[in-house]
């Protein structure tokens, strides 16, 4: 028997990253739970983000938990958590898991951009994927950020409960208006963000130093960490028009991301990334800030005037030229990403989806 369409609802987002004390900075928890979670409770709903290690001190029954890349770390945390969730869902909980990575299926782990860059080993990275894929048989639904991730999650999990939620910008940049240029230079921004970035960039090295060399009002602003030593060299002789800021706190990283005539998001073509999402386009769309990207599925659905799309070396030099002459800033990009996917929509997919479940 179905049951009776609840009003408010009772909702837990829980982190599944190993540090406790961080997960409310991490950006990926940020867009998959915190966002939404400050939608839904605008709506009047009773919502808490808290971390796996705290979900048993929660004694109060609760509608939903929304386990964001959950993780079996050793025995003992598979059996705490196991046992945990398996009570949960007697209580009539609701149990899905999000993933906005393809970070569930070990055959993927060589495409891991830590192990492309070298951060982790290959042997580890399997392990995190193998332990992220065993806790998917503990959860009723899967949310995902992209449709290539759907298509992923569907060799692993019922397809039938794999639910596209795609990423939105902030909910509380909503008051945060757009700045005008005022600076008299053609400033093009790189926000990597983590170190893993590095063979990345490099695909852009070589039209970037075209581009600066060209044009002597331009300037590269890259904010986070890359390797200087993976320049190409002829970018390494061009560092008075690089301007370096480290990575930013995230309640600063707004102020960032509305700057710059132009925004880059250059990725390697694997499968991995190939899943990720349109994040860089949508957060500098949403302050009408136009982007170069690599042509992944999720970018595709921003395509011009949001997002110009490159492959070639070619492409990213001809597409740098053709952003420099379009002196007209594009105003429209805002309402467009907000057409697209905005964190009220994602709130009440969580709702559509949970009332489905329910049946």
């Amino acid at each position: 028997m179905a049951r009776e369409r609840v009003t408010k609802l009772r909702i837990l987002f829980v982190a599944g990253n190993k540090n406790s004390a961080k997960f409310l900075s991490d950006p990926a928890f940020i867009y998959r739970c915190q966002n939404p979670a400050l939608a839904l409770s605008d709506k009047g709903h009773d919502v808490k983000c808290i971390h796996y290690k705290d979900l048993s001190q929660q004694k109060n029954p609760v509608d939903l938990i929304i386990f964001h890349r959950p993780c079996f770390r050793d025995l003992k945390a598979r059996w705490l958590l196991s046992a945990e969730l398996k009570k949960r869902r007697k209580q009539g909980t609701v149990l899905m898991a999000d993933f906005d990575d393809l970070v569930f299926n070990p055959a993927f782990a060589e495409f891991s951009p830590g192990v492309i860059n070298g951060f982790v080993s290959l042997q580890q990275t399997q392990k995190n994927f193998a332990q992220h894929a065993k806790t998917l048989n503990y959860f009723d639904a899967l949310t995902v950020s992209t449709q290539p991730l759907k298509t992923f999650a569907a060799q692993q999990f019922n397809s039938n409960n794999i639910f596209w939620l795609p990423n939105s910008p902030h909910f509380l940049w909503q008051d945060k208006a757009p700045a005008p240029d005022h600076s008299g230079t053609f400033d093009i921004c790189y926000l990597p963000g983590t170190r893993s970035h590095d063979k990345d960039f490099a695909l852009i090295t070589e039209p970037l130093a075209d581009f600066l060399a060209e044009h002597q009002n331009a300037r590269l602003n890259i904010t986070g960490v890359l390797d200087k030593a993976r320049f190409s060299d002829r970018l390494q002789g061009l560092t008075q028009q690089i301007l370096w800021q480290e990575k930013q706190p995230y309640s600063n990283y707004w102020q960032v991301v509305n700057r710059g005539n132009l925004h880059l998001a250059p990725l390697q073509d694997t499968a991995f990334n190939r899943c990720k999402s349109a994040l860089k386009a949508i957060e500098a769309n949403f302050f009408n800030r136009p982007v170069i990207a690599s042509p992944i599925p999720d970018m595709q659905r921003f395509a011009s005037p949001g997002v110009q799309l490159a492959e070639t070396e070619n492409d990213w030099y001809q597409e740098l030229k053709s952003n420099y002459q379009r002196s007209e800033q594009t105003h429209a990009l805002r309402e467009r990403v907000l057409t697209q996917y905005a964190p009220q929509q994602h709130a009440a997919d969580i709702i559509k989806h949970y009332e489905q479940l329910q049946r």
